[in-house]
């Protein structure tokens, strides 16, 4: 019976693309393009800002982009963990033989030193980003330096940061490379400071166009050439170790290979970036293979020799791999060692972990500068938007007040209500009476007059009856308006208390003039204009003051305020009872004139005069 064939998917069926993946992968791009890009663009701010540090102290400015550089070794391992998974093992030659360990957690620890030159055969783009890894095992993920080249430094965000972390680019150009390669290491060679300089002898990847040019150089050199890798060049490394050497002990060597690569392949073309982190299909497992050697133990100043030892660690290189393709893992030491003191060291075998971070919020670290700078600018202005507007307008007010009072003072002229209840008390600011002086001096304008300031919509206009109109000036904006209500109310408490002091100055003066009779009474409201002084009375205040009053005669014998050929004492002390009456000002009714019958054979008095 023939097995039936799976059954695939239409053209037609509206789920096909979702089984296929197009929709996974176009998700999967838009998550980790964001994460990549937001989190180099958080590690581009923070260089920046700690740029100035190197004109303070370059010891603080190197210190702050390791710093950044760790950043960018874990923003790579939590980008590996979530969007390209991968296995990784390790294993190694005895020469480094006590350095590699597990730890209860599953996670690789290494103990290599913090001084020392990494070259490795260059198989994918990747390759670097996995030896970073290593590094952050070892904790020197901030120290690390590469070597590259030139174009790699044009990247947009990517390219500045490799700048920043003062990564060595050459041009393949040895005369033009030299002069460059000797000052960023001539900075390098420094005891004191942690240092992982990582090389790629090959200068390139492994990829077909590349391996056909190092079959060409074999075959002009007459060198045998290589299956796993290309030829590596020998000027580079040899002149790093020159510059070196006193202040670096070993030179570590990894030999790198992916599972999945068939014989003939090229893991270039097979493990590209779109394919790990956007497809989905990062390699099986990655694999390295460690050891060591001696610095002094190197030819370096000669150039023959040293490009002879260089060739001779690769072909070695070229066997492991071979192995590597044949059992698919590299040799791992198994044996023991004991040291001087009695102490056995143990091969770590196979180590196999997965690439992650030890936490998992280490990857916060990434956004921690840019996060604590918007902290402290929160900090400093509180609501951002609202507070800055409030400092402007406070600012405002402050630099110009007498123009804000002018402004205000024509609300209060337009505003019937103010200049009612303030006519009350115009007796007691221009006129003569000294007892409303005193009180008006002691009790002021009240706050409650303040929110009385606006005028209210749809006011009846006023009649020819209602006495003199006051001339308005045409409408000012006025600034308080811009900057909110609050300025308004701050701007109207200055003025309140502006005319406090005036009406006070006002009242001394007058106190130091003398008397002037005048046609008011305390029950007779009048519409007073608040600018002019007391200088200048109104038109009404002129006329009355034009027509011609009998001074009385005062007689202050007995304790009395008898007048001559005037009415007797008692008709005067009735005028006070009904002066002195408690009526609330407020509540009074409209100004009426007072009809005063004439009374027969009685002469003019000052009390038929002020009742007139």
């Amino acid at each position: 019976m023939a097995s039936k064939s799976p059954k695939r998917p239409s053209p037609a069926d509206p789920t096909a693309s979702i089984r296929n993946g197009e929709y996974s992968r176009a998700s999967r791009a838009l998550a980790l393009g964001s994460y990549f890009i937001s989190g180099c663009m958080a590690i581009n701010a923070s260089q920046f800002l700690g740029a100035p540090l190197y004109l303070i102290n370059e010891d603080w400015y190197n210190s702050w982009i390791a710093f950044t550089k760790q950043s960018w070794g874990l923003l790579t391992t939590s980008m590996t963990q979530c969007w390209a998974p991968t296995v990784v093992r390790v294993s190694g030659h005895k020469s480094i033989r006590g350095q590699l360990s597990k730890t209860t957690d599953g996670n690789l620890l290494s103990t290599f030193p913090e001084r020392l030159v990494l070259m490795a055969n260059h198989q994918i783009y990747t390759d670097w980003l996995y030896l970073w890894w290593i590094g952050y095992t070892n904790g020197m993920h901030g120290r690390i330096y590469v070597i590259l080249k030139e174009s790699l430094r044009r990247i947009p965000v990517i390219g500045w940061g490799m700048q920043f972390s003062q990564f060595i680019f050459l041009k393949r150009n040895w005369e033009a490379d030299k002069d460059r390669l000797a000052a960023h290491l001539q900075k390098l060679d420094n005891p004191a400071d942690p240092m992982w300089l990582l090389i790629f002898p090959e200068g390139t990847n492994l990829h077909p166009v590349t391996r056909e040019s190092s079959k060409k150089w074999a075959a002009k050199n007459g060198i045998p050439d290589m299956q796993h890798q290309l030829l590596p060049r020998s000027r580079g490394l040899q002149f790093c170790i020159q510059q070196l050497r006193d202040t670096v002990s070993y030179v570590y060597d990894c030999t790198i290979a992916y599972e999945g690569v068939s014989r003939g392949e090229y893991a270039s073309e097979i493990f590209t970036i779109q394919a790990a982190y956007f497809g989905g299909k990062p390699p099986k497992s990655v694999n390295m293979y460690w050891r060591r050697f001696d610095v002094s133990k190197i030819p370096a100043d000669n150039p023959k020799a040293f490009d002879n030892w260089l060739r001779a660690r690769w072909i070695e290189k070229d066997q492991l791999l071979e192995y590597f393709q044949q059992t698919g893992r590299f040799p791992a030491d198994t044996g023991v060692s004991t040291l001087s003191n009695g102490q056995k060291i143990h091969g770590a075998g196979y180590i196999e972990t997965e690439i992650k971070p030890n936490k998992w919020y280490e990857y916060l670290q990434v956004f921690a500068p840019v996060g604590l700078l918007a902290l402290i600018l929160y900090m400093f202005y509180g609501a951002l938007p609202k507070r800055f507007m409030k400092d402007i307008g406070e600012q405002i007010m402050q630099e110009s007040p007498a123009e804000d009072l002018q402004q205000l003072e024509h609300v209060f002229d337009s505003s019937p209500r103010f200049v009612e209840v303030a006519s009350t008390n115009a007796g007691s600011i221009f006129g003569d009476d000294p007892t409303a002086n005193a009180s008006s001096a002691q009790k002021p304008v009240k706050n409650k007059v303040i929110p009385k300031l606006l005028p209210k919509k749809n006011t009846p206009k006023k009649s020819a009856t209602d006495g003199p109109t006051i001339q308005r000036k045409p409408k000012v904006h006025s600034a308080a308006k811009k900057v909110g209500a609050k300025h308004k109310t701050t701007a109207a408490s200055k003025t309140e208390r502006t005319l406090r002091e005036q009406g006070s100055l006002k009242l001394k003066q007058h106190e130091t003039k003398p008397s002037v009779a005048k046609k008011n009474t305390p029950d007779t409201v009048k519409k007073v204009d608040l600018k002019k002084s007391p200088a200048q009375p109104s038109p009404s205040a002129q006329a009355a003051r034009l027509k011609p009053t009998p001074k009385p005669k005062l007689n202050n014998a007995g304790g009395g305020m008898a007048k001559t050929g005037t009415r007797p004492a008692p008709k005067k002390l009735e005028i006070k009872a009904k002066a002195s009456t408690g009526i609330d000002k407020e509540d009074r009714a409209p100004p009426k004139k007072l009809a005063v019958k004439p009374k027969q054979n009685i002469p003019p008095t000052a009390a038929n005069v002020i009742g007139k």
